[in-house]
């Protein structure tokens, strides 16, 4: 699986997403070390286990519905170059099925106000 999404990423295929052109940022010296793109390019990461997690949407009658969704997480192991600070991290965006969905968009979303 990792093979495939390092595979579309290096095809740009979630280069138009902009959830994934954050930078990741060393927590102990604040150096900015590569976006989340651009270690799903160099095949950087690990996909996690599935898991299910309640997920709080607004709702018609009520402030919030929750619903429960599947979930495949993304890890990156984030090693500083200044400093050596090593942790791993991921993001609400760095999920396989978020991967997916974009993969599965033909054009980029706007939103016209």
């Amino acid at each position: 699986m990792a093979e495939e999404i390092s595979a579309e990423a290096k095809k740009e295929t979630f280069d138009r997403s902009p959830r994934l052109q954050n930078w990741v940022v060393c927590k102990r010296c604040g150096c900015r070390l590569k976006r989340h793109i651009e270690y799903l390019k160099a095949g950087e990461f690990e996909v996690g286990h599935v898991q299910r997690v309640l997920v709080s949407h607004p709702g018609y009658y009520h402030l919030y519905t929750n619903q429960t969704e599947t979930l495949t997480p993304i890890f990156i192991t984030a090693k500083c170059q200044r400093c050596g600070f090593e942790r791993k991290i991921t993001d609400p965006a760095l999920t396989l099925e978020y991967l997916q969905s974009v993969k599965e968009r033909k054009e980029a979303v706007g939103l016209f106000v």
